[in-house]
């Protein structure tokens, strides 16, 4: 590349990519806003139902079979990473440690949601089900139907616990791969719980609140590992934006040496040629 044109066609195609990410940072941004929002609506509830649940197994272990304890024998984890990348190291966090926590255990059944996370996982493990597609139109129905499949799969006895592997968001900054066990429910750990009253029954209210409470938890995490992947989105599309235009002015930098060569050429071709002139009149 030793000639103006090619330069400046380079610095073109910079310029047109800067624009290409500063509009997918301005996207990220927005979408980041409403999703953390949401999340910071959506945790004091979820704790506070899943406060309830630790007490009523700890107060009534025998009251559902999402109560008792296992051995973890055969345990599901479900890994969450995004649809798309560009998103920085984002999606390869989440593969790393899923596959830490796989090599770490035995018999562990694998369930991914994102796209990333299926085509990371496939080609070493067995993958059960896969969910792709959800996050551009994320809604509570793709929460149901994942807590359908897992207790499903929990109530037939294909496995014995319940992890899930997602990106914990803590600020546009921080945001790290977290496992959590989901079921069974762990007792409340601490003072002991106060009692209840159930109305109309012990069953019916404990079935309905884990059923709302396992919902409610996979939409949190839902939306907090889509919250995260705008975040590292912005941060990774800023930073693109940065070394694009420190590469503008390299460019530039080098073109303007090429072009003040090339004119310093020109004079000493033009003085060479009066000199020759002036030898020639004599």
């Amino acid at each position: 590349m030793r000639n103006l044109q090619e330069f400046r066609r380079r610095i073109r195609a910079v310029k047109d990519l800067i624009q290409v990410t500063k509009a997918m940072k301005t996207v990220s941004a927005a979408r980041l806003r409403r999703t953390q929002n949401k999340v910071i609506n959506y945790k004091p509830y979820a704790g506070k139902i899943k406060t309830m649940l630790s007490e009523l197994a700890y107060a009534i272990p025998d009251a559902h079979p999402l109560f008792a304890p296992t051995g973890e024998k055969a345990p599901l984890l479900v890994a969450i990473a995004a649809d798309k990348g560009l998103c920085g190291p984002f999606n390869y966090n989440v593969i790393r440690r899923a596959q830490e926590f796989l090599k770490e255990r035995e018999g562990v059944r694998l369930m991914t949601v994102g796209r990333k996370a299926f085509e990371g996982l496939r080609r070493i493990y067995r993958v059960e089900r896969n969910l792709s597609g959800i996050f551009q139109k994320l809604n509570f129905s793709h929460a149901k139907e994942i807590t359908e499949f897992l207790l499903s799969g929990y109530y037939k006895g294909e496995w014995d616990s319940v992890f899930v592997l997602y990106t914990q968001f803590f600020s546009v900054g921080r945001y790290y791969p977290t496992v959590e066990r989901f079921v069974p429910i762990p007792p409340f750990e601490g003072e002991a719980p106060r009692e209840f009253i159930y109305e109309p029954n012990l069953k019916d209210v404990v079935e309905g609140l884990i059923q709302h409470y396992i919902e409610l938890e996979i939409w949190r995490i839902l939306l907090e590992s889509s919250t995260a992947e705008h975040a590292a989105r912005m941060i990774a599309m800023d930073q693109a934006t940065r070394n694009a235009q420190e590469m503008v002015r390299t460019l530039t930098l080098q073109m303007n040496k090429l072009r003040q060569e090339k004119i310093t050429k020109e004079l000493l071709d033009i003085v060479t040629a009066i000199e020759a002139m002036k030898k020639s009149q004599l």
